[in-house]
C-alpha cells in the first residue's frame, strides 16, 4: 500500500508539473554578442523633415550577466549619400537573455555632425532568431532632433554583420542594393542562389535607374520562394539560369564562380544594349594582365572570363593571393563554406560595382 501511495503522489505531481507554464531558456548567450555587429535604419527628423537614419555597430564586450559596451556610428541621408552628415559615439548598454531583450544608452558622442553636437538617444529591442538562425533587433530608438528636442520612439531594426562590414552594409543600405527580403537577415550568413538572384536585380536596377520585369521561367522548384519575383527578374534579364532545364536551386548556396558569373552578366547587361545571355560570346570583357590563379583548373570553362574580369577591376579578390577558391571540391570544403559567399560579401560586391558603374560603362 505505501508503494502504491508513493506512486499515485508521484504520478500527481508529474501531471501537476505538465499543466504549470513552462518557463523558455535563454536562446543566446554572450559569445553571440562579444565582437558581433550590426546594421540598421531608423526614420528621424530634421528641421521638422523625416530623415533615413542609418546605424552601424560593434559590440566590443559582453559578460556572463549580460552587461555590454562598444562603439557605433549613425549616417544621416537626405537623398543620397553625404559623407559629412555623421557622429560616432560610445555605448553600454545591458542584454537580459531570459527575456531576449537588447538595452544600448549613449555613453560619450565623440563625432558631430556639420559641426553641430548631436544628441544620440537609447534605444529598447527585443532578439529574434528566425528559421534560419538570422539573428535580428527590432524595437524603438528614442529620436531627436539636432537641438535636442524630443521627437519620440520610432521603429528600428539592425541585423548582425562583420565588423569589416559595417560601412560597407551601410552605403549598400542607403543606395537600395539591399533586397527586402534580406533586410532582415543575418549577413554573416551563406548567401542562397535565389538571394543572390534578388542581390542582382537590385544593383541591374540601381545601376540603369529601371524595373526589371519578371518573366515566365521553366523552373519548377521556386515556387513559394520569397525571391521568387527576383528569380522571375533575373532569368529575364539574362543575369540567372537554372542548373538544370526545371531547376533553380533556389536554396543551395551559390558558389564563388556563379557569383562572378552573374555579376558579370549583371555588368553586360548594364555595359551593352545588345547583350543578351543567347548572344554572351560576342561580347567579351578585357581580362589582359591578371595573373592567372594557381586553381585555375578548378574553374569552370564557362566562368572563367566573368572570374578574371571581375578580378582585373578589383572587385572580387581570391582567398589569398594565389587562389580564387571557384567551387568546393571537397566535403571539407563543403563544410567549411571554402568557396561559398557570405551575404555581406555579396552584397560588397554589388557596391564596389555600383561606384564603378562611370568606368564599366
Amino acid at each position: 500500500m505505501r508503494v502504491k501511495k508513493i506512486l499515485s503522489m508521484f504520478l500527481a505531481a508529474v501531471m501537476l508539473c505538465a499543466l504549470l507554464p513552462v518557463t523558455a531558456s535563454a536562446a543566446f548567450s554572450p559569445e553571440d554578442f562579444t565582437k558581433s555587429s550590426w546594421f540598421g535604419q531608423f526614420t528621424g527628423a530634421y528641421e521638422n523633415t523625416p530623415v533615413e537614419r542609418y546605424i552601424d555597430f560593434t559590440i566590443d564586450e559582453c559578460d556572463s550577466s549580460g552587461n555590454l559596451t562598444g562603439s557605433a556610428k549613425i549616417t544621416t541621408v537626405e537623398g543620397e549619400l553625404r559623407d559629412n552628415d555623421w557622429c560616432t559615439y560610445e555605448f553600454k548598454g545591458t542584454i537580459d537573455f531570459a527575456k531576449n531583450t537588447f538595452y544600448m544608452e549613449t555613453v560619450r558622442i565623440t563625432g558631430s555632425i556639420n559641426g553641430v553636437s548631436w544628441i544620440v538617444n537609447p534605444f529598447n529591442a527585443v532578439i529574434q532568431m528566425n528559421d534560419q538562425g538570422d539573428m535580428s533587433l527590432s524595437g524603438t530608438y528614442r529620436n531627436t532632433t539636432y537641438s535636442g528636442e524630443y521627437i519620440g520612439d520610432v521603429p528600428f531594426f539592425a541585423t548582425r554583420t562583420s565588423a569589416w562590414a559595417r560601412d560597407e552594409m551601410t552605403q549598400a543600405n542607403i543606395l537600395g542594393l539591399i533586397p527586402d527580403t534580406l533586410k532582415d537577415a543575418d549577413m554573416t550568413k551563406r548567401i542562397t542562389r535565389a538571394e543572390f538572384a534578388a542581390v542582382s536585380v537590385k544593383l541591374y536596377e540601381s545601376l540603369t535607374g529601371t524595373t526589371a520585369e519578371a518573366s515566365s521561367t521553366p523552373f519548377t522548384d521556386i515556387s513559394g520562394d520569397s525571391n521568387s519575383a527576383d528569380i522571375e527578374k533575373a532569368y529575364g534579364l539574362g543575369i540567372a539560369v537554372g542548373v538544370s532545364d526545371q531547376e533553380f536551386a533556389p536554396d543551395v548556396a551559390i558558389n564563388r564562380e556563379q557569383l562572378a558569373t552573374m555579376l558579370c552578366r549583371t555588368i553586360k547587361k548594364y555595359k551593352f544594349d545588345g547583350w543578351t545571355i543567347d548572344s554572351d560570346d560576342q561580347y567579351q570583357l578585357d581580362t589582359s594582365g591578371v595573373s592567372t590563379f594557381a586553381d585555375d583548373a578548378d574553374i569552370s570553362d564557362y566562368a572563367r572570363p566573368s572570374v578574371y574580369y571581375m578580378s582585373k577591376m578589383g572587385i572580387i579578390k581570391g582567398v589569398d593571393d594565389i587562389h580564387f577558391a571557384p567551387k568546393n571540391i571537397t566535403p571539407e570544403q563543403e563544410a567549411q563554406g571554402y568557396a561559398t559567399a557570405t551575404r555581406e560579401q555579396a552584397i560588397a560586391l554589388s557596391l564596389r560595382i555600383y561606384k564603378l558603374s562611370d568606368i564599366l560603362k
